[in-house]
Parts: structure tokens; C-alpha cells; sequence
């Protein structure tokens, strides 16, 4: 197994929230419970938290400020438990995923370009990885810390938590406070880390498939060495027509299996796609009007603002990394046109060669992209779309609160 993959910061970090969430490889039966374990707690806080906000909805319903506040938080809430009951469904393919990468995908045997494709990747993963998991786990914080800066000052039968229990119980005098506080904080967390985490190894799948398809196109456009095309220049040559066969058909190899990674990411993470793809412009537009037109301290205004700079972050990266894997796939057609196929004479392996190009090529037309469960391929053309579906939105709820004031 390659060590290179140690370097780099953006699957170091995304190894880490995943082994918060239970989301990582084990070997001991002991290690298994272990990970189990911590699958259910992060499920089960998961539901804790959609359980208190569906009662903090019905005592506050009426109130649409409060209530679209609510509201968005049990979409990110209902979101990352879908996708982690579902990665963990899948877990079996989405472990041999990993393995894959860091066996194939991170090795040594690269010359200096295909080095430098496997650099600009992985400085990409580090650029989205660390962005979105820093304002991500910014807002986490701030949600944990407005709550103390809103109780300086008051008396201790006024203190409020971060979510309203509504319950009978003396929670805002110590140790109810505390403990209730703690068990929010606790939760909160791990459901931030279950929020940012898929999304992560997801980013970092996609870019690294694409810079595959790319090292691929550079490999078949150089099937030939300059001392090859000189050879085959003087004579035709059947060592070097049969070294090359040779070559292209490693290419066909390494395209297929990363058809193959393809098909497998698009099992897996096919209905964490749809529903990001049907939650996100509702979840953007309730942000933005938290934000922008809800009385809020300013504090509360630059955790909001940040969430909403997480979410169309998030929502940018995970369309650029689909959009990005599927423009890489079809230009494997022009590689492959492009390839030195016409110094090659006409005897037995110059035929396969052709022979193959063209299949090569027909196959390369269909993009490897991800798809809403097959209902769609998902592209930048999608990011523009939620966020016009978005801004549709705020416009109503603008109007509304307009109508309402006036």
C-alpha cells in the first residue's frame, strides 16, 4: 500500500472525521464492535437531534421566523442521516473504494508529468477540504458559543440553551444546565462531522478519478517514444507495432477499471446525490433569509452567514468534483484519437490498434458522470440551476415578509 497518500492534509482530515463517525476500516473483531459502536452513536444522536427540533417546531409553530429556523436544520439533520445509514449500507464497496485509491492511485510510478496531474489534484482536494471543513466546523462552534455569550449577564433561572427542550424540568439551573448543555454540544459536533465527512472522501473520489482519466489521455497520446517513431520512420518495424499494442493495451486495462470505480461511486452515492440535489435550494433560500431579513444579534447574523457560505460551498465543490469526473472521461476519446496510431504500419498489431481505438473511443463518448438516482447527470449546469431555484425563493419569502410588514 502507498504511503503518499500520508502527505496529504486533505485525506489525513477526512480520514479523521470519518473515524469520529465510525466510517473506517477495522480488523479486529474488537475494532468491528468498536465501529459499530460509534456508527449508532452517531446515528442515535442524529435522531436525538431531529426528535428535539421536531418538538421545538411544534411549540413554535406560528411564529415563521422561528419555525423556518427550525426547518433548516432538520433538512441538514435528515440529510446526514440519510447519508450515513447509507454509506453504511454500502460500506463493503465503499471500503474497497479507499483501498483501491490508495493502492492505485497513489504509488511512485508516475514520471514528472503525471506527478505534476497528481499534484494539482491533490493541492484541489486541500484547497475544498480544509475550506469547507473550516467554515463548516466554524459554524458548529458558533452555535455552541452564542448560547454563553446571550446568558453573560443574566440571572440563572434565564439561561437558555442552544436548542429549547420543552420540558418540565429545572434546565436552567446547574447541574441541569450543564449536563443538558454538554449532551447538546456533544451531539451538535457529531453531527457536523457527519455532515462535512461524506462530502469530503466524496470530493476527494471524484477529483482523484478525474486526474486518473487524465494521467490515461497523457499515457495513450505517448504510446510512442520519439525513439520508436524514429525506428517505425526508417522501417516498419513489428517489435515496436507489437511494444506499442502492448502499451495501449495497459491503457485499456487502466480505462476500464476506472470505468468500473465509476460505476461503483455512482451505487453508492446515487440517493445522498438526489437528496442533496432536492434539499439544497430550499435549505440555501431558508439560510439566506435567516440571515438577511430575520432580526438577529450579530453574532447569531455571522454564524447564519456563515452556514449559508458552507452551503453554497458545499454545494459548489460536490458539483464541480461530478462535473469535473465527467469532462475528464469523454476527452479520453480524443486522447485516444489523438494517439501516434498513424506512424504504426499496417501489419497484425497496427490493425488491433486501430481496431481497438475505435472502441475505445465509442465507449469514451458516454461520460462516467453521477447521476440523481438516474434522473439527471449531475454537472456545474446543476449548480446554477439550485441556485436560481434558490434565489426564486428568497424573492417569495422577501415579497412575503414585505406583504407582512407593510
Amino acid at each position: 500500500m502507498s504511503t503518499k497518500h500520508h502527505k496529504d492534509i486533505s485525506f489525513r482530515l477526512t480520514t479523521f472525521f470519518l473515524k469520529v463517525v465510525g466510517l473506517w476500516f477495522r480488523t479486529t473483531r474488537v475494532e468491528k464492535w468498536l465501529r459499530n459502536a460509534v456508527v449508532v452513536y452517531s446515528i442515535l444522536t442524529l435522531v436525538f437531534s431531529i426528535w428535539i427540533h421536531w418538538r421545538e417546531l411544534y411549540f413554535s409553530w406560528g411564529d415563521f421566523n422561528i419555525s423556518s429556523h427550525i426547518v433548516l436544520n432538520i433538512l441538514v439533520l435528515n440529510m446526514d442521516l440519510l447519508k450515513i445509514v447509507i454509506i453504511f449500507i454500502h460500506k463493503e464497496k465503499f471500503f474497497r473504494l479507499i483501498v483501491h485509491m490508495q493502492n492505485n492511485f497513489w504509488h511512485s510510478n508516475y514520471d514528472q508529468y503525471e506527478n505534476s496531474i497528481l499534484a494539482d489534484t491533490k493541492r484541489i482536494c486541500i484547497y475544498f477540504v480544509c475550506f469547507f471543513s473550516f467554515f463548516s466546523q466554524f459554524t458548529c462552534f458558533s452555535y455552541i458559543i452564542n448560547p454563553l455569550m446571550s446568558n453573560i449577564g443574566k440571572n440563572k433561572s434565564e439561561r437558555v440553551l442552544m436548542f429549547d427542550m420543552h420540558m418540565d424540568l429545572p434546565l436552567s439551573i446547574s447541574p441541569y444546565y450543564e449536563i443538558m448543555y454538554l449532551i447538546q454540544a456533544l451531539a451538535l459536533y457529531q453531527n457536523d462531522v457527519c455532515y462535512l465527512c461524506i462530502d469530503d472522501i466524496f470530493c476527494i473520489m471524484c477529483l482523484h478519478v478525474a486526474s486518473q482519466f487524465r494521467i490515461l489521455q497523457y499515457r495513450m497520446e505517448n504510446v510512442l517514444s520519439p525513439k520508436d517513431k524514429d525506428k517505425l520512420d526508417l522501417d516498419a518495424n513489428e517489435d515496436v507495432s507489437n511494444k506499442c499494442y502492448a502499451i495501449f493495451k495497459n491503457c485499456i486495462q487502466q480505462h476500464q477499471t476506472l470505468i468500473e470505480f465509476s460505476t461503483t461511486l455512482e451505487e453508492i452515492f446515487t440517493i445522498i446525490v438526489l437528496n442533496q440535489v432536492l434539499t439544497f435550494s430550499t435549505l440555501i433560500c431558508f439560510v439566506g433569509y435567516q440571515t438577511l431579513l430575520v432580526d438577529l444579534t450579530l453574532s447569531w447574523r455571522i454564524t447564519l452567514g456563515c452556514f449559508l457560505l458552507t452551503n453554497i460551498l458545499q454545494l459548489w465543490i460536490f458539483t464541480y468534483s461530478c462535473d469535473f469526473m465527467a469532462r475528464e472521461s469523454t476527452n479520453v476519446a480524443n486522447a485516444a484519437y489523438t494517439a501516434p496510431w498513424t506512424y504504426l504500419p499496417m501489419d497484425r498489431f497496427g490493425k488491433m490498434i486501430r481496431q481497438d481505438l475505435q472502441i475505445v473511443m465509442m465507449r469514451s463518448r458516454r461520460a462516467c458522470y453521477l447521476t440523481a438516482c438516474g434522473f439527471f447527470p449531475i454537472s456545474l449546469e446543476t449548480f446554477t440551476k439550485i441556485m436560481s431555484s434558490a434565489m426564486s425563493y428568497f424573492t417569495i419569502l422577501k415579497q412575503r415578509t414585505v406583504d407582512t410588514a407593510a
